[in-house]
């Protein structure tokens, strides 16, 4: 059995990824800097500090939440997509398999349980992208003005999980949300979701001993 020791993913720009682990304090930084590099050249150093300061601080606060649920990987836009903001983020995770399925085939995995997520879940499709089976969902959460980054607007959450090829022990969980312009069904906000599904199907899993970087 190969072992999957990672996934490449195609970004467009403006997208960057952050790996969550000990470099992303200092990844965060660089991220930064590339930012605070394309701000108004009329724009002082006593303006742009603070707002450095800050992008830097909501920045790490978002990876820390991530980090907490489990999170690999965090993925955002630097700006502006073709002039529009996107207001959205996705995150790779580790997560806990569904109780059972440690000890499935892989081939009972995608034809059993994948299959009853599907049907016990709201809003749950399957999806193959590379090969691999995903469960995909998608809904609306109520606006919450104790989320984290105080957003008190609908979030659009689009989620994509299956285990790992060859080693259903290890399970996947991508979750993209989105406020779009603040309407979660809006052509704007659902615009954003295609293009987070676009990017999803470009998933590819790693094999070897290496992986990808």
């Amino acid at each position: 059995m190969t072992r999957i020791s990672s996934y490449r993913l195609v970004l467009p720009p403006p997208w960057v990824r952050v790996p969550l682990g000990p470099d992303a304090r200092d990844r965060v930084h660089d991220i930064v800097e590339q930012a605070a590099a394309q701000a108004p050249r009329n724009m002082s150093p006593d303006q742009l500090g603070p707002l450095k300061r800050e992008l830097e601080r909501r920045m790490l606060g978002q990876l820390a939440a991530a980090a907490d649920r489990g999170g690999l990987d965090h993925y955002f836009p630097l700006g502006p997509m073709h002039g529009i903001n996107l207001g959205a983020s996705f995150f790779v995770a580790a997560v806990t398999p569904p109780g059972g399925t440690a000890d499935l085939t892989p081939d009972a995995l995608a034809g059993g349980v994948l299959t009853e997520l599907v049907a016990s879940t709201p809003g749950a499709v399957a999806v193959e992208i590379g090969g691999t089976v995903w469960v995909r969902t998608d809904g609306v959460d109520a606006p919450d003005p104790g989320r984290t980054g105080g957003v008190d607007v609908p979030v659009r959450r689009v989620t994509y999980l299956t285990a790992v090829p060859d080693d259903p022990g290890q399970w996947i969980l991508v979750t993209f949300s989105t406020v779009g312009d603040g309407d979660p069904d809006s052509e704007h906000t659902l615009l954003t979701v295609e293009l987070f599904d676009a990017i999803m199907s470009t998933w590819r899993w790693a094999t070897g001993p290496d992986g990808w970087d």
